[in-house]
């Protein structure tokens, strides 16, 4: 049987080499345990390459939008939600509360030339930055609070701004439910709008923003439109435009729109995981589309495999690959478990609960029961969690080493996946299987981590009934 669905991505999206959180160095939050932490993504596509500068650790590059390699940089990390912008056969980036770096190509050299310069001269400090370069010019978007400003560079000199750092657009917690605090939007007192993007369509300007915060499942993204760069601005009608608050893909903002191939939009966006600390988060990315009136047409992220870019025609109209989660929520039985880490939180589909097995089980194996009648399959996404990460003393993450198997009702143990000699770390991994059709699964852990204790937060394998193949 050939697998049909190798062109399929799955959020959250595997990055190898996932960086700690940055609230786990500086300590911030000492009652919470150590974790990994990647957001904030900005995102560009230059020469049939897609680059991803996250939080935390930079960078990120993918050819085929499926599996990203990770390019260390010299400015690996220089404060949360890094912007990278293209002018003048330039490459320049800066962050939150950083100075501005250039560089020849995407992913640098970049070197430090200095911070931003007011109209008279003072220095110009800002929070979740965005360069946006339009017909030659360059413009700095930023706001991390009540407001969203905006303002235009000098072209030749980008430190020095030309114009003042003017408001775009400020909280409106009366009118936008969705910008209220709080998991349900309970509290209208406030509202915690940041991360602006500018995105540009035809003779449309869209600025993109997220509220209300990134600890709520409530966080999501929406824009206000203009025909200019720094306005007048008009609140996009369809805003919330990206918005999941069930699932696993939940609390989904501050992100990137980003043009493709083939005429196609991507939003790539930050989703909570949220167990270890407020900051602890992963990045998903879907497609987007327009409505008649040019407003982004509402979408939901999606949690099951769907195709990459060039593998089907108008995405925004539907790309999911129609294959279902075989294992959620079915039986599953496992070679041992710690007392209140039972297997079932391996298929709960909760990015806060996992499978821990006792530490003296030489070879974890958890088993899932799918269904009496034959299932085909294809596709298996695995997150892991690591207990007992402790950055300060040296318990870092390695690689994981684990083989998937399958078989039918009175059949023996089939491998469809070997990565018993794993040798990349990968905190989510999504992974193609040898198509077959099974009954069970399982997953076989072969090399444990060395520093960490083993926590699986989802085993899911992806496919569908023999009865429609």
């Amino acid at each position: 049987m050939e697998n049909k669905y190798i062109n399929t991505y799955c959020n959250p999206i595997p990055l190898p080499n996932y960086p700690i959180g940055r609230t786990c160095i500086e300590k911030r939050e000492s009652n919470k345990c150590d974790f990994r932490e990647t957001a904030d993504p900005s995102v560009i596509y230059e020469n049939g390459v897609w680059y991803l500068y996250p939080s935390c650790g930079m960078a990120y590059y993918s050819i085929d939008f499926k599996t990203w390699e990770h390019k260390k940089l010299e400015t690996y990390d220089i404060g949360y939600a890094p912007t990278v912008v293209k002018h003048n056969e330039k490459f320049y980036l800066t962050a939150y509360d950083s100075d501005l770096y250039v560089g020849d190509t995407p992913l640098g050299p970049f070197e430090n030339i200095g911070s931003f310069k007011t109209v008279d001269g003072k220095e110009l400090r800002v929070g979740d930055p965005m360069l946006f370069s339009d017909n030659g010019r360059l413009y700095l978007y930023s706001g991390c609070g009540g407001e969203i400003r905006g303002c235009e560079l000098d072209s030749n000199n980008p430190t020095q701004l030309i114009t003042e750092n003017m408001l775009m657009f400020a909280m409106n917690t009366r009118e936008h439910i969705w910008e209220r605090m709080g998991d349900n939007n309970q509290d209208p007192s406030y509202s915690w709008i940041e991360g602006a993007w500018m995105y540009k369509r035809g003779d449309t300007y869209y600025l993109t923003y997220s509220a209300p915060g990134t600890e709520w499942i409530s966080y999501g993204m929406g824009a206000y439109k203009s025909k200019s760069p720094l306005g007048p601005w008009e609140y996009m009608k369809t805003s919330p435009f990206l918005l999941s608050r069930e699932g696993l893909i939940r609390g989904t903002g501050h992100g990137s729109i980003v043009d493709g191939p083939n005429g196609t939009a991507w939003v790539f966006y930050t989703l909570c995981v949220c167990y270890g600390g407020a900051f602890e988060r992963r990045i998903g990315y879907d497609p987007i589309g327009f409505d008649e009136n040019g407003d982004i047409i509402k979408l939901s992220a999606t949690d099951t495999p769907s195709y990459a870019p060039g593998a089907i025609e108008n995405p925004h109209l539907g790309n999911q690959a129609g294959l279902l989660p075989l294992t959620q929520g079915m039986s599953a039985y496992a070679s041992s478990c710690i007392e209140g880490r039972d297997e079932l939180y391996a298929i709960d589909d909760s990015m806060k609960t996992w499978w821990q097995p006792k530490d003296e089980d030489s070879e974890p194996t958890l088993s899932v029961f799918m269904s009496y009648h034959p299932m085909n399959i294809y596709t298996a996404r695995i997150m892991w969690r690591d207990v007992g990460l402790d950055y300060h003393n040296g318990k870092l993450p390695t690689p994981i080493g684990y083989v998937i198997e399958a078989k039918n009702q009175n059949s023996d143990w089939e491998i469809v996946l070997d990565k018993s000699d794993n040798q990349t770390d990968m905190l989510i991994d999504y992974a193609y299987l040898k198509p077959v059709r099974a009954t069970e699964v399982r997953i076989r852990i072969t090399k444990k981590p060395k520093n960490t204790k083993i926590g699986l937060i989802g085993f899911t394998v992806f496919g569908k009934s023999s009865y429609f193949e």
